[in-house]
């Protein structure tokens, strides 16, 4: 019997939601994170965006920028019915 390892377990990131940086023109909003503990070459309390910590393989649970879209169309469909 051949065994397979197990998939790895993601690293959830050492940081807190701080924000949304709003995009305009072209750019994209940026979900931005306080470190609790150093990431790479940022130190603890460092504010990193969400591709930062990505980047250096550790997983978020939520995206912010989805959930803050879906509270923004919520917010507009309950004004306007």
């Amino acid at each position: 019997m051949i065994q397979t390892a197990p998939a790895p377990t993601p690293m959830l990131a050492p940081a807190l939601f701080l924000g949304i940086q709003p995009g305009f023109d072209a750019y994209s909003a940026i979900e931005l994170y306080v470190l609790l503990a150093p990431v790479g070459h940022h130190p603890v309390g460092s504010t990193v965006s969400r591709q930062t910590l990505e980047r250096h393989g550790y997983s978020l649970q939520i995206d912010h920028r989805k959930q803050n879209q879906d509270a923004q169309l919520n917010h507009s469909q309950s004004r306007s019915g």
